[in-house]
């Protein structure tokens, strides 16, 4: 998950939960000029914050040690240990207490704070177990990465679910200032559909426009509907947020129950072309709900299936990968670098080409194909000789290049096309 996203949802936590005591601007027949908040709610919800966006404080560990591979090896490890956790709580407990002092915050007790950070960690790796790139989830002890595979790395909707109560929040929090505040959320709104459509769109997972006016409307509908009878001056922002992590609940549900039909589907697939499987997942994606990729290896290479759920039409299924036979993939796989690259990768496929008198072998994970860069033809698997497909590099391609005479003179990360 992307850390914007663990930040909101940490203070969308953090409001829920440890904001203490929270009136709303209207109670019963009182009517105030603003909500009101316990005292050590500002770093209370500060800490639930920091600690569901801490663990990604790894990223920074590759630049600094120059290590490519850093990715792959460091990041989701012992930063996102539960093992591990206790020690970060504290740590970070530890920290906030001469933050507070310069920032004049009034903190609560040190045992309660410890557990608002350990809070915003788990919230961390549990989300990031829910998508497909794997977290080391009990590092130091053992370093497999645990993936279920039921949201996809970036999922805009949930993201959408944890933010947007929390900015209707704040619109009610003070009478006179609601309209102003609600104009802003449903222009910053607007802005931002706009901004994840043209993202998803250079991605290649476009969706078609009118989504954002209809997005853009619902959003405009959970902020001023409770403005015509006045209700929304009368819940509470820890409320707002419960309801929003409710239904932050039922979404991912609903994914998971879609995880458990996207790999059935992938299942039927394989036994219906009689394939040799070897490994097999569903893996989601946008929007993670109804669009997913059955992936599956067999020993002629790695098939990538993407259907539509509910249903399971299947829109595309093609074969990957070169014969492990080949001399210089052999080659290849006695390099470290690649060998960590096959340690994080669950479904490598290769490709070797000739390119101006050198051969040039290439390895990506079929997790990381993007619906628009990749051949688009598919090969059925009840076909004779059934053709393997091309992949174009992406992010996580890794390239070794071999002279005439067989020698390494290069590899590293290629540039995606």
């Amino acid at each position: 998950m992307d850390t914007i996203t663990h930040g909101i949802v940490g203070a969308l936590a953090g409001k829920a939960f440890f904001g203490g005591n929270d009136e709303p601007a209207y109670l019963e027949n009182e009517i105030r000029t603003t909500a009101l908040s316990a005292r050590t709610a500002k770093a209370a919800i500060f800490a639930c914050t920091v600690g569901s966006i801490f663990p990604d404080i790894d990223i920074f560990a590759g630049p600094l040690a120059h290590n490519p591979l850093a990715i792959m090896e460091w990041h989701r490890n012992i930063t996102h240990s539960l093992v591990l956790m206790p020690l970060w709580a504290v740590l970070l407990a530890v920290l906030s207490q001469p933050l507070a002092r310069v920032l004049r915050w009034e903190l609560p007790s040190f045992i309660k704070l410890s557990v608002i950070y350990a809070v915003g960690l788990v919230s961390h790796t549990f989300l990031d177990i829910l998508t497909n790139f794997g977290t080391m989830a009990w590092s130091p002890l053992n370093y497999t990465r645990v993936a279920w595979d039921v949201l996809f790395i970036v999922d805009f909707t949930f993201s959408g679910i944890g933010l947007v109560p929390q900015l209707a929040a704040w619109c009610y929090r003070e009478p006179a200032a609601f309209a102003s505040r609600a104009a802003i959320v449903c222009i910053f709104s607007s802005a931002a559909v706009l901004g994840v459509y043209e993202f998803a769109r250079v991605s290649g997972y476009a969706f078609p426009f009118s989504i954002v006016a209809i997005a853009s409307g619902i959003i405009a509908v959970l902020v001023f509907a409770p403005r015509i009878s006045g209700i929304g001056f009368q819940w509470t922002r820890a409320a707002w947020c419960r309801v929003a992590l409710a239904v932050l609940f039922v979404y991912v549900s609903g994914a998971a129950a879609a995880h458990q039909k996207a790999l059935a589907y992938a299942s039927d697939y394989a036994i219906s072309h009689q394939l040799k499987v070897e490994n097999l997942a569903a893996l989601p994606l946008p929007p993670t709900l109804t669009h997913w990729a059955g992936v599956i290896t067999t020993p002629e290479g790695v098939w990538r299936t993407t259907f539509e759920i509910p249903g399971g039409k299947l829109e595309r299924a093609q074969l990957y990968g070169e014969t492990d036979l080949n001399p210089f993939i052999a080659e290849a796989k006695k390099m470290r670098d690649v060998q960590v690259y096959l340690w994080f990768a669950r479904f490598p496929v290769w490709q070797v080409e000739q390119v101006r008198g050198r051969t040039v072998a290439e390895v990506t994970d079929v997790r990381f194909f993007r619906e628009n860069m990749q051949e688009t033809k598919s090969e059925l698997p009840s076909e004779p000789n059934a053709k393997k497909g091309r992949f174009i590099a992406r992010g996580f391609t890794f390239q070794v290049v071999f002279d005439a005479a067989g020698k390494v003179v290069s590899d590293g990360f290629k540039t995606p096309e």
